[in-house]
């Protein structure tokens, strides 16, 4: 499945169609040029989520993990736009097919406003009267360019400005290639080997250079972390920030996609990153780490309950790791994952005096 700016830029679940449990990218996959077979590797009925590359005729070239295959649609798309939709191989080409819940939803809005409800829809977003009045405004002032209309709702779902600087830099970013994306963090690796830092601004000041992709990608990548907005879960979104995980047993390079917010506790700024991995023996790792720049605490949470004691076993290694990082470890713990552990709630909290 193909990976694009560290994003998906196509994903397929056969098994269950709930947007949040869509599995994460292949992060090697690269998508190939030029139209493949209708559905070949697409099962009836997956729930799909890719990029329309360009409108032909009554169709669309779309492309869907590592394939590019044509497509109508339930709906109007347009080139640069995403999309998450049931893959229908009834007809022919195959359909691109909301449900129709979702086609009740979207008849209450025309023109602009209906692919404004679109881009919410797709990403399981609330829709209604006020949120897309509000976006319209701010697509309008950004000049109604529709390749920026996916960016301005990523940046409204994590309550980030949508200035028209932010929008190209989520706009640029959404567009790298995976191979743009390895580079830069070959670059950034490079800068931080070796080094141990203090604080998270120390580290941040190493990575920063006269390297302008890399500047760009950090400004960009800061607003892929950014925590959605409370009660959204980041699953949900397309313009995830996807981080450099280590590799599984068979060498697979594993990506993890992370969101990282800050906030004031007891009159100190804390920084907090929630991660979500999956690999081949563990399945699906979610975690947060918490950091006020002196202390740590880290919570692992698996969805394979019965993978909890393998990893628990594994606890004083991974503990002896992080005593290599200049921060006390207050707390490190694993349990299991359960529904709604992307609320912050779930955390597990620092000692801010100690």
């Amino acid at each position: 499945m193909a990976n694009v700016g560290g994003l998906s830029g196509g994903m397929i679940n056969a098994n269950n169609p709930n947007p949040a449990a869509v599995r994460q990218p292949d992060a090697q996959a690269t998508s190939q040029p030029g139209a493949q077979r209708q559905g070949l590797q697409i099962p009836d009925g997956s729930l799909v989520e890719g990029l329309v590359i360009r409108k032909e005729g009554d169709a669309y070239m779309v492309r869907i993990g590592s394939q590019t295959i044509f497509a109508s649609s339930t709906v109007p798309l347009f080139a640069g736009q995403r999309f998450r939709a049931v893959w229908d191989l009834s007809t022919a080409p195959p359909t691109l097919r909301l449900k129709q819940a979702d086609m009740a939803v979207l008849a209450r809005f025309a023109g602009r406003d209906q692919h404004i409800a679109f881009a919410l829809l797709s990403r399981g977003l609330p829709i209604n009267d006020e949120v897309v009045w509000s976006l319209r405004q701010r697509w309008m002032q950004n000049g109604g360019d529709p390749l920026k209309l996916g960016a301005m709702v990523e940046l409204w779902a994590r309550g980030a400005s949508m200035t028209e600087n932010n929008v190209a830099l989520l706009s640029w970013y959404m567009g790298l290639l995976p191979e743009q994306v390895s580079l830069i963090w070959k670059k950034i690796r490079d800068r931080l080997h070796g080094r141990k830092f203090s604080s998270p601004r120390e580290l941040l000041e190493a990575i920063r250079g006269d390297d302008d992709d890399v500047d760009r990608f950090l400004a960009a990548h800061a607003l892929a972390c950014k925590s959605a907005r409370k009660g959204i879960d980041p699953a949900t979104l397309f313009a995830q920030a996807w981080w450099p995980a280590g590799e599984d047993e068979t060498g697979k390079v594993m990506m993890a996609r992370v969101s990282v917010s800050t906030e004031d506790l007891d009159g100190r700024r804390v920084w907090w990153l929630a991660f979500d991995v999956e690999g081949r023996s563990l399945g699906q790792v979610l975690g947060d780490v918490m950091t006020n720049g002196r202390a740590l605490s880290v919570n692992l949470r698996l969805k394979n309950e019965s993978k909890l004691g393998l990893v628990r076993d594994n606890l004083p290694e991974l503990r002896e790791d992080l005593s290599e990082v200049p921060l006390v470890l207050q707390y490190l713990g694993v349990g299991v994952s359960r529904e709604g552990d992307f609320d912050a709630a779930m955390r597990h909290g620092l000692d801010m005096e100690a």
